[in-house]
């Protein structure tokens, strides 16, 4: 289950790789041969006079979504083909480009949550130029996410907190569920913090959470937002890397109830579940932790369903990726994956990723892949396959 080590190629050769897996996807209209072999000449011939080859719009569009499917740790990827591209390349030009890229982002947030049947999109902006900074990247982790303050909020995001309150952020409040303004990095210097979620409150849609069958639960006022717009990672397309293009899928329940809201080192609710629930805790032996995981699992999905908001559970998941993958494999098309990454934190056993091996050879021409945030100074690579 360890990755490979990615190896370092050369562009060309990545923009040749892009175009094979795309000949190798017949359904997906590909180019034929004799045209990928003109295309590979003026790619070449670009690269050679600016270091660097732009992707026409259908290149884009595909490589976006093959991306996605070759992402070896999401376990959503039987809906690679539906995802929406959107080309934000030029917006870094604009003479209001802070205006332009707030638009576009609310755009995609608006139109990915779709009265709560949420769509997969990604806004793609403008490509990493070798030997210049990035034109444009954000400081946040994901569009819509919570503050971390010295006692309350999520710990996962007090670095960024900090960071953010040090660059000028003045919340109105400083609660457990206080969302995080925007910033956006050009030419890898700082542009304004923009607090957009307080500003438009009806763009984060949240969810309270309810249990189906104790009423007491509300009283935890848990919540969770319902859109996962990932922000800091960055797309790879044929070797071309997009270091700004935030996408978002749906979220499987125990994400929430199983991590975020459950984990010691973030919102750790197991005990006050507990409490809420009659749960005798006063030993491990009771299994405490194990019951009060069980229902706040329950209250996520319950809720979400409630809400009308898209929301997806292990089980269902876990069937539709295996399905996935019997049918690339009838395509003769190897699915990749991260083992640690694809089985749940809740039942894995009781899912098929549990009792399959997975080859982790992670696909490096066309991916996505982790990278410095643009608010810290750039850190030595740790070697790790899924960072650039």
């Amino acid at each position: 289950m360890v990755p490979t080590k990615v190896e370092h190629v050369p562009l060309a050769s990545e923009a040749d790789a892009f175009l094979q897996a795309w000949r190798a996807h017949p359904e997906s209209d590909p180019p034929s041969e004799a045209d990928c072999k003109v295309r590979l000449k003026e790619i070449a011939k670009e690269i050679e006079e600016t270091g660097l080859y732009t992707h026409k719009p259908r290149e884009l569009e595909f490589g976006a979504r093959l991306a996605w499917k070759n992402s070896n740790r999401c376990i959503g990827r039987h809906l690679w083909r539906s995802l929406e591209v959107r080309d934000y390349r030029l917006v870094h030009t604009d003479s209001n480009r802070e205006g332009q890229t707030i638009e576009a982002l609310t755009s995609h947030v608006n139109n990915a949550y779709r009265d709560g049947k949420i769509k997969s999109i990604i806004s793609v902006f403008a490509p990493r130029t070798p030997g210049q900074p990035d034109p444009i990247r954000m400081a946040n982790h994901q569009l819509i996410r919570y503050a971390g303050f010295r006692e309350t909020g999520d710990p996962s995001s007090r670095a960024i907190t900090a960071h953010f309150r040090q660059a000028g952020w003045r919340p109105e409040k400083q609660d457990d569920f206080t969302l995080l303004p925007w910033q956006f990095y050009w030419d890898e210097k700082p542009g304004y913090v923009h607090d957009v979620l307080a500003e438009q409150p009806d763009l984060a849609k949240e969810v309270l959470l309810e249990h189906p069958e104790i009423a007491a639960f509300a009283g935890l006022e848990l919540k969770w937002y319902a859109l996962p717009v990932l922000a800091d990672m960055a797309l790879k397309i044929g070797g071309v890397v997009y270091p700004f293009a935030p996408f978002n899928g749906y979220y499987m329940g125990t994400e929430i109830g199983a991590r975020n809201l459950a984990d010691a080192d973030r919102y750790n609710r197991l005990p006050e579940v507990a409490k809420c629930l009659g749960i005798n805790a006063s030993n491990e032996r009771t299994l405490w932790r194990d019951r009060a995981l069980i229902e706040l699992n329950r209250a996520v999905l319950y809720s979400f369903d409630k809400a009308g908001i898209t929301v997806g559970d292990h089980h269902n998941l876990g069937a539709q990726f295996e399905a996935f993958c019997a049918h690339e494999t009838g395509k003769k098309r190897e699915v990749k994956g991260d083992w640690s990454w694809l089985n749940p934190p809740l039942s894995g056993p009781q899912t098929p990723q549990f009792h399959r091996e997975y080859d982790n050879t992670v696909c490096s021409h066309t991916n996505f892949f982790y990278q410095a945030p643009a608010w810290q100074q750039a850190k030595p690579s740790t070697g790790c396959p899924f960072h650039l």
